[in-house]
């Protein structure tokens, strides 16, 4: 791990994430507070999420096409300027007017969403091509770190900053890391890979048949992916499900909120030190049981125990868990993926993913509105249970491809 942390493009890379991820983790954290308390916020910030996921559902196959047809540099290049442009944009009309009607915040989350979703994939594929295959556990892990290291630094920032500082003050800031990441990016080293095209239009639906026609054959893989996406998209509608939980079950505060990423975060960090420990003894697909296991067992906490110190306690179980399978199936896609077909392949789970997100939003935020949000977490647990099945229905699949490499070996 030390020795790739030499590596000058991995300095690059993650000083830019590191910058961008902080501003931006803070924003989408400040965003949904002022949202939920405004009156009727609540159901505003559940519909607008529910909305910019079904968006996104839609651009994701198009994202998915473009990272394999054009250079991934050039998309992470842009992905920066667009977010820092949209969110310096709104920062002058806060600082100008002294207050953002709630449409200014709905694009903001949305405009961070999105950045979300073009700049994370596009860097898994850049990632990907400019490293070797022998490097992917520990890139994997040295990300997860990273990632969760700066969402724990925005955690503790935001329940500092959010009720203290103007929001549109913290929104320049934000715009700022931004640009300062389009500098580094820039110092990466790339060539773009030969087997990347970028001839001929291709229509969304066509992209996500060539994602869908490669996976075809593969019906177990298909099964562990989709299932071992679960405790991500737990961690996705928990974006929108959590403050509410916090504000009307735990009747905490933001400093609460704040607290409950920071704690998520570390326990993330820790799995990303962690997990390719595990890995090299039990294997990527007893990890990602492992994982699934933790996560489930925080959210059935969070259910049965509604208390503050209870929630904090296990929100690091809950990023321990949801980081350590996320390390593992990313190691995973990397091996079995080419990186020619990598970009359409994740858009294909990405766009099965958001679907379901958009699902279960729209059936969450129905359930806060006549049941709470305690109903809720409940029916995540359920769907946990469900989806463990099916990733134990998919262990053939990797007692079979260890057979192969253990004849190809001998």
């Amino acid at each position: 791990m030390w020795l790739m942390l030499k590596d000058r493009r991995m300095t690059f890379l993650m000083i830019a994430n590191i910058l961008s991820s902080i501003g931006s983790g803070i924003t989408m954290i400040g965003v949904p507070w002022l949202l939920v308390n405004r009156a009727g916020g609540s159901e505003i910030y559940g519909y607008a999420t529910l909305a910019s996921t079904i968006i996104l559902f839609l651009l994701s196959p198009h994202i998915g096409a473009y990272i394999d047809r054009i250079s991934r540099k050039k998309m992470l290049l842009g992905s920066e300027i667009i977010g820092g442009g949209v969110t310096l944009l709104f920062a002058l009309w806060g600082l100008l007017t002294g207050h953002f009607e709630t449409w200014q915040l709905i694009v903001i989350y949305f405009s961070g969403s999105l950045y979300y979703n073009v700049h994370f994939p596009t860097q898994f594929a850049f990632t990907q091509e400019i490293f070797s295959k022998e490097q992917y556990k520990t890139l994997n892990a040295i990300l997860e770190v990273q990632n969760q290291s700066t969402s724990m630094i925005a955690g503790g920032m935001a329940s500092l900053l959010i009720d203290h500082i103007d929001f549109a003050w913290i929104l320049l800031a934000d715009a700022m890391t931004y640009f300062l990441g389009f500098g580094l990016f820039l110092l990466i080293p790339y060539m773009k890979n030969k087997s990347v095209t970028a001839t001929g239009a291709v229509s969304m639906w066509a992209n996500f048949k060539e994602g869908y026609t490669y996976l075809r054959t593969r019906p177990l893989l298909v099964l562990f992916f989709l299932c071992a996406l679960m405790p991500f998209l737990c961690v996705m509608v928990g974006n929108y499900l959590y403050p509410v939980y916090i504000t009307s079950v735990l009747h905490g505060g933001a400093n609460v909120l704040g607290a409950a990423d920071m704690i998520f975060a570390i326990g993330a960090v820790v799995a990303g030190l962690t997990i390719p420990l595990i890995m090299k003894r039990l294997g990527a697909y007893a990890t990602t049981i492992l994982s699934f296991l933790m996560f489930s067992l925080s959210i059935v906490f969070f259910y049965s125990f509604p208390i503050v110190s209870i929630f904090l306690v296990f929100k690091t179980l809950n990023g321990w868990g949801n980081a350590g399978s996320r390390v593992a199936r990313n190691t995973i896609l990397m091996e079995m993926v080419p990186n020619h077909l990598i970009g359409r392949v994740n858009s294909f789970f990405n766009t099965v993913g958001m679907g379901m997100r958009v699902l279960l939003i729209a059936v969450c935020t129905q359930i806060v509105s006549f049941q709470g949000a305690r109903s809720a977490i409940l029916l995540l647990g359920i769907l946990l249970l469900v989806s463990l099945v099916g990733l134990i229905g998919s262990r053939s699949l990797f007692y079979t491809a260890s057979q192969k490499e253990s004849k190809s070996l001998s």
